[in-house]
């Protein structure tokens, strides 16, 4: 029995330890001004256009990225690295995902949500 209760806490304090320092994504759309990165979504305001460059990018890993697969909004990027850019249209809500494989053969996933308006 006390076999399986520490093989039951080393199990969950994996679990929870993996997701405490697992990589997250931000993202900017693209303006003439400064843009920076922000967690989990980003949106702007761009005067008279219709379609805008959403940069995404996959930060905090605790160990080494192998390959990032990216899906949804950001799914033209394929298996690009750990950045995508991607054209969206305004008043659209897009969406990206990633699955994130490390090199020690684990995964996680990560996502954000970039729109943007024309000024209409």
């Amino acid at each position: 029995m006390n076999k399986f209760l520490k093989a039951g806490i080393l199990v969950a304090s994996s679990v929870f330890g993996s997701q405490a320092m697992a990589a997250n994504m931000q993202c900017y759309v693209d303006t003439q001004a400064y843009d920076h990165f922000t967690a989990d979504h980003c949106e702007a305001l761009i005067f008279g256009a219709n379609k805008a460059t959403a940069v995404f990018r996959i930060v905090g890993a605790s160990k080494p990225i192998d390959s990032v697969i990216w899906k949804d909004a950001a799914k033209s990027c394929g298996t690009s690295g750990t950045f995508c850019s991607v054209s969206i249209r305004a008043f659209r809500t897009n969406k990206a995902t990633a699955t994130i494989l490390y090199s020690d053969g684990t995964w996680g996933s990560a996502s954000a949500t970039a729109s943007f308006e024309d000024g209409r």
